[in-house]
């Protein structure tokens, strides 16, 4: 940090320093350090300013998700208000719902796996000269996540299910997604090596979420996999919002769609339960492998 003559100053992150006796204090004089929230206050004003300087990134982001939500609204439009009873509309709104949990998906997660890797060396560098802990970093990144995220969620097609419990399960579903691709972030330390987990990020949970093949036909040996995996109860949930009512009336390809799909194997507060719990202890996971790896690097 830079400290004027009259002995005070303002460090990397922009907090002023006062500097006993324009620096010729005793050594504990300088022994001091901010509040925790302070750090995260700080850091967190920081990633706005950056957000506000390089707006390109945060734009195309936007702008994807806008474009791929207009494309998939005019592909799929009205598709919830169709009668289920014939197979084409009802393979069209099955279609919708999962192609709207998919862009919750990817829209989101792809960000943040490049995230930590591009900023290592700016954490490390401060990380070493004490200027914040791990855990501080992690909440202001995770604060900036959720805000940039929670406005991304566009959807238009004449879903059944009330417009707060869709949007509410997507930005679960897209947070959990964030907190997977946070964790493998944080175990690599070149960005274009990070791309190279984009595969594993996105394909495992798109097959074994159930929509592509019935959980009872993947082999007993790997169904377990599915249960780590955020799209397989957001999948569960939103189709057992979405087609629970024509189900219970009768209709054969809803009865058979959620039984497929096992979505009735758990209570639906187990589902949200989980879900949550997979944010957490990704969140978690992620932190004691940055903290070690910082802890390590010195």
């Amino acid at each position: 940090p830079s400290v004027s003559a009259e002995g005070s100053g303002r460090d990397a992150l922009g907090i002023t320093l006062r500097v006993p006796n324009g620096g010729a204090g005793k050594p504990e004089d300088y022994d001091r350090h901010v509040s925790f929230w302070t750090e995260v206050s700080m850091q967190f004003r920081r990633e706005m300013k950056n957000l506000k300087r390089n707006k390109k990134p945060l734009v195309a982001r936007y702008a994807f998700s806008l474009f791929m939500s207009v494309l998939i609204g005019v592909i799929f439009l009205d598709a919830g208000r169709r009668n289920p009873e014939d197979f084409m509309n009802f393979q069209a709104h099955f279609g919708a719902m999962i192609m709207i949990l998919m862009l919750s998906m990817f829209s989101t997660a792809m960000p943040s796996l490049l995230a930590f890797p591009e900023e290592r060396p700016v954490f490390l560098r401060e990380y070493s000269t004490n200027h914040y802990s791990v855990v501080s970093y992690f909440i202001s990144r995770l604060a900036t996540e959720f805000f940039v995220t929670f406005p991304q969620m566009l959807v238009a097609l004449g879903i059944q299910m009330s417009f707060g419990y869709l949007y509410g399960l997507l930005l679960t579903l897209a947070m959990g997604s964030t907190a997977l691709a946070t964790m493998l972030g944080c175990s690599v330390e070149d960005p274009k090596m990070a791309t190279e987990f984009l595969p594993i990020l996105f394909v495992p949970q798109m097959l074994l979420a159930g929509f592509f093949v019935s959980p009872h036909l993947i082999p007993s040996w790997l169904r377990w996999a599915q249960y780590l995996c955020s799209l397989t109860y957001a999948v569960r949930l939103g189709l057992a919002a979405e087609f629970g009512d024509c189900a219970r009336d009768g209709i054969d390809s809803c009865r058979g769609v959620l039984t497929s799909v096992q979505v009735y194997e758990l209570e639906e507060w187990v589902y949200w339960l989980i879900l949550v719990s997979l944010f957490v202890v990704f969140r978690l996971a992620a932190l004691i492998i940055l903290r070690k790896k910082a802890t390590k690097f010195f």
